[in-house]
């Protein structure tokens, strides 16, 4: 591949977002394309290259040792050319190229979380952007920005890193729960106690897992997740205790399938920010939209203020 095409940077996505998806047929969802044509286009890629990338059959797709270099080398080529859009269209003054946003999950139902709405309004303006939500734990997203792999993530940071900005956006509170048939199922919040939840099975997450051994004390470790959703799934079984963000879990106590152990004495807080890369220059793009995110966190903390 003397020359690199149109074409071949078409190829090249393919060629990532099959890697990335780990084989053709999971990259049928996402490429929107039958797995016979998939493997056309790492057929046509290969020829151009001159090298194997892959092996798929019975055994499963694996990378070649060459097709790893040249996944890794795609990836770098693939985002110089996403932040060259950027740049170029910064000097225009124009907003342009891909903007791709991490966040924890289970954070929509936040009143404070302006992600929603601060697409809706950069889109009020002229621009050719292409927005990429990605969910993610703590520890990908801190990792992914500084890596230049996602330009800006909103998550839980407690400790924070030299090659990071950090702007802090907003508290999220977190009780301890427990699902529909439970013993411990509409108990009186006053007379439950670390000694009574510590004769019950619990759920730990795997990003908080150490903070969650201080909170419960001695505690049955009988389970773990690694996302909120995978928490409440379990939670709703009845036979386990764990912790949810009082938001997130508000539709299922409302409907008396969820029910929140003790008063305060479990709840915390969480502090969330939204942060960036230290010493990259922004595109205009991130700018404006990094903007509207304050603006809009600002404005929906001054009215539950009010």
């Amino acid at each position: 591949m003397k020359q690199v095409s149109d074409i071949d940077l078409r190829l090249l996505r393919v060629f990532v977002v099959v890697v990335e998806a780990r084989g053709f047929a999971a990259a049928e969802s996402y490429l929107n394309v039958s797995t016979s044509t998939i493997s056309i286009h790492i057929s046509n890629l290969e020829k151009r290259i001159g090298i194997r990338l892959c092996e798929r059959g019975r055994g499963g797709f694996k990378l070649t040792e060459r097709g790893a270099i040249v996944y890794e080398e795609s990836k770098r080529i693939l985002k110089s050319l996403d932040d060259y859009a950027g740049k170029i269209a910064s000097v225009k003054s124009l907003l342009a190229g891909r903007l791709v946003i991490g966040m924890s999950d289970a954070l929509v139902t936040h009143p404070h979380f302006a992600i929603s709405e601060a697409v809706r309004r950069f889109n009020q303006s002229a621009n050719e952007v292409r927005f990429q939500l990605a969910v993610a734990p703590m520890q990908d997203l801190e990792s992914d920005v500084v890596d230049g792999r996602i330009h800006a993530a909103i998550g839980p940071f407690p400790r924070t890193k030299s090659s990071l900005n950090y702007i802090p956006l907003f508290m999220e509170q977190h009780d301890l729960f427990c699902g529909e048939g439970h013993p411990l199922f509409n108990a009186s919040r006053k007379l439950i106690t670390k000694t009574d939840i510590s004769a019950f099975p619990a759920v730990l997450r795997s990003f908080r897992q150490e903070f969650d051994r201080d909170q419960f004390g001695t505690v049955r470790e009988e389970a773990s997740v690694s996302t909120i959703e995978a928490m409440l799934i379990l939670l709703l079984t009845g036979s386990y205790i764990g912790f949810l963000p009082r938001h997130y879990a508000k539709p299922w106590v409302d409907a008396g399938k969820l029910f929140r152990l003790g008063e305060d004495q479990f709840s915390y807080d969480s502090q969330h920010a939204l942060i960036t890369r230290q010493g990259h220059r922004e595109s205009l793009a991130l700018s404006k939209f990094v903007d509207l995110v304050k603006e809009i966190t600002l404005e929906r903390r001054r009215l539950d203020s009010e």
